[in-house]
């Protein structure tokens, strides 16, 4: 990519992730605006603000937390939304600055913060003004948009993911880094310590990206010590990119799940051609990811009896949402695979009362036959 085409225009893919970052915060805001009252978000790699005429993340945040803030629904009272945008260059500080002049927001509700550090000499200090006492009630958000994929360390995933109440939606530029995967450099070189680092099977010959952005979500996992991790493919055709959200909380699990299978043909895969189109198929029809899950999930179901939470959880943690597992139970009762109990020990032969829902009433079994 040319150096003006990412500062002077708005490519598909930086499209693309802007939309996700922009529908997450979307349904993100109000619910933790409700649960916490108190928010702190921050782009780390911020940019100037547009990208040739269109908005770049962080004027799509201001405009996304006005308009959640105009919602009958939600009380002002002691609301708080603290923004910090970093970028180390100066010049985009100085232009994202004017762009925020343009933007007319309640300055006592929301507070924009912006410095001009080097991510690499300004993420300890972070991460310490971070853990303070004051701020450990505030729900944290941390965008992580690095130009280049050897821009942030796992361990700096793993230390912020430490701080209280945290989440991170991280984009990674792996189209490079899976372009040479397989190709063994010297110690040291950045492909080969990114590779060693945030991947579980370092320098490999993968069969597709796909399986390359798993084994980073894998490596994620492990490393960072958290049950949940979204990937998003940001499939450009020939250029593929990826982000991951990292949350120690189901409910923004789901939330991601949910706007993928909202905005995208497969529910993982966001084709840059379809941005402005409705999906062309039903999610849970044509897509590869989903048979995948359906082997995974039926070979648990042989080993053991699920109970309806275990498997609610466990569907999320996927990557799904509860109505796909709930869809193959469904089919698999038809098929005369699987006997249902209540919790003492009755069948249940009206699917309706199985309870494979977010809110669980009651527990139910599954057990194979």
């Amino acid at each position: 990519m040319k150096k003006d085409e990412f500062f002077d225009d708005q490519n598909r893919l930086t499209t693309a992730k802007i939309k996700i970052f922009e529908k997450y915060i979307e349904g993100y805001l109000p619910k933790l605006l409700i649960t916490f009252k108190k928010l702190i978000i921050v782009d780390l790699f911020c940019g100037a603000g547009k990208n040739g005429e269109k908005d770049g993340s962080p004027l799509v945040l201001i405009n996304t937390i006005n308009k959640v803030l105009k919602s009958n629904h939600l009380s002002k009272n002691d609301l708080e939304v603290l923004v910090l945008f970093n970028d180390q260059k100066r010049e985009n500080i100085k232009n994202l600055k004017s762009e925020l002049e343009k933007i007319n927001y309640d300055d006592s509700i929301i507070k924009i913060t912006t410095k001009s550090k080097k991510y690499e000499n300004y993420i300890d200090t972070f991460i310490e003004k971070q853990q303070a006492k004051k701020y450990r009630n505030y729900s944290k958000f941390i965008f992580l948009d690095p130009f280049t994929y050897s821009n942030v360390k796992m361990d700096d995933l793993n230390r912020l993911m430490r701080i209280k109440n945290t989440e991170i939606l991280l984009f990674l530029p792996i189209f490079h880094s899976y372009r040479f995967s397989n190709v063994d450099f010297d110690e040291g070189h950045k492909t080969k310590v990114f590779m060693k680092e945030f991947t579980t099977k370092g320098v490999h010959e993968y069969n597709n990206i796909i399986e390359f952005m798993f084994s980073i979500r894998k490596k994620l996992i492990k490393d960072v010590k958290i049950d949940f991790v979204r990937p998003v493919l940001l499939d450009g055709g020939a250029r593929k990119n990826a982000l991951f959200l990292l949350t120690k909380h189901e409910k923004g699990m789901l939330l991601m799940n949910t706007v993928m299978f909202k905005n995208s043909d497969d529910g993982f895969r966001l084709i840059t051609d379809n941005l402005n189109q409705d999906t062309l198929f039903k999610a849970d029809e044509f897509s590869s990811y989903l048979e995948n899950f359906k082997t995974i999930f039926i070979n648990r179901l042989k080993k053991k009896s699920f109970s309806n939470k275990k498997i609610v959880d466990f569907t999320i943690k996927e990557g799904f949402l509860p109505k796909q597992s709930n869809k193959i139970l469904k089919e698999l009762y038809d098929k005369n695979k699987l006997v249902v109990l209540d919790n003492n020990g009755n069948k249940i032969t009206n699917k309706n009362k199985w309870n494979i829902a977010v809110e669980i009433r009651h527990i139910t079994r599954f057990e194979w036959k």
